[in-house]
């Protein structure tokens, strides 16, 4: 009796082909922070040696919870209503934004070394953390199978953060397990891993008492993810157009803005924002620019100031009604009515399969 195998370059190339670019990436991530109901998603990038940290202070996963969902391809659903996806108790429930499930195979466009820490959020308050070590290139070996290869996992005490030498054996043990792979491919592709491994020279500790919260230090729970070196591609994805004028880029949002500014409502007066986003892009071990924060996008003042307004919503048969303002007229309880249509509710116009959602 014969079977299906999975190469490694599956993942590879999933990633690939449904990722668009970095900033499509991190936005994938900030869903899901989102989705592990963080109240914060930040981002640090030093341009000095390209160290990239994403944090946030979301549920995070338990040791099992790892292995049984970040590191099995295929999941459910987080829309399968037999299996829902893990809340936090006490907050209100979120609409689910990462539906795709890739935000692990997204992390693969930022950069090809991963340290994942992740520390689950519990009912006492304190869990051990989760540690594990990737190197991507790994997986665009031809040849290989994914079930042979061996991804380092360490579990640290409650409150503790692994050290650069815990990382450091880490690092060692994939190690063992490319140069054992490593027989079956050009030694090219392997040299130059063995290369890039060499260069991981990441300590937590460090990072962390350097950084503001969050932490995963104490009782604190959520998902860091450290990546050395970043793909070069950021720096172009943050800076924008090099040819372009500088009146001309001033104008013009960058890649990476277009993507992660307003992921968080910030221009309503009365909005109400669950989790808040921040990306500091470190151009100079003095200077730093916090890409997407709240001044970058559109404020409340700027709203209020605006000639012309529109609030309201679409009900079943596409039929609008709401405020409209005009030059600070305002016209209470205004409706369009849709006149295609037709006495029917857009989900019977346009049922799911059909060019429907």
């Amino acid at each position: 009796m014969a079977t299906f195998k999975t190469r490694a370059r599956t993942l590879d190339m999933l990633g690939r082909q449904q990722i668009a670019g970095i900033p499509t990436a991190i936005s994938e991530l900030f869903k899901n922070a989102h989705d592990a109901y963080a109240d914060r998603v930040e981002i640090d990038y030093y341009r000095s040696d390209g160290l990239f940290v994403l944090r946030d202070d979301g549920i995070g996963m338990s040791y099992d919870d790892f292995t049984s969902r970040w590191l099995t391809i295929g999941t459910e659903s987080k829309f399968d209503s037999s299996r829902p996806p893990p809340r936090d108790p006490d907050k209100e429930v979120r609409t689910m934004l990462g539906e795709k499930g890739i935000g692990r195979l997204a992390i693969a466009t930022i950069g090809p070394q991963l340290l994942v820490l992740t520390r689950a959020k519990t009912a006492s308050g304190a869990s051990d953390l989760t540690a594990a070590f990737l190197n991507w290139g790994i997986f665009e070996w031809p040849g290989i199978d994914l079930e042979d290869i061996d991804v380092p996992l360490r579990s640290f005490p409650a409150g503790t953060l692994p050290s650069d030498k815990d990382v450091a054996d880490m690092v060692g043990e994939f190690r063992d397990c490319a140069n054992q792979l490593g027989r079956q491919v050009d030694s090219q592709l392997l040299n130059r891993l063995i290369r890039e491994l060499d260069r991981f020279d990441v300590d937590p500790q460090d990072i962390d008492s350097y950084l503001d919260a969050p932490s995963l230090r104490n009782n604190s729970s959520g998902t860091h993810f450290i990546i050395r070196p970043a793909s070069e591609l950021l720096a172009d994805d943050i800076d924008g157009d090099p040819t372009a004028s500088k009146a001309a880029a001033l104008k013009k949002a960058t890649p990476l803005k277009k993507a992660l500014l307003g992921f968080g409502n910030t221009m309503t007066p009365d909005s109400h924002t669950v989790i808040h986003t921040a990306f500091r892009d470190h151009t100079t071990d003095e200077l730093v620019d916090d890409l997407i924060g709240e001044d970058e996008f559109f404020t409340p003042d700027e709203f209020r100031s605006a000639d012309h307004r529109i609030r309201g919503e679409f009900d079943e048969f596409g039929q609008f009604r709401g405020e409209i303002s005009i030059y600070g007229e305002a016209i209470a309880d205004h409706v369009i009515p849709w006149g295609g249509g037709r006495g029917l509710t857009t989900g019977q116009q346009f049922p799911p399969g059909r060019g429907g959602v």
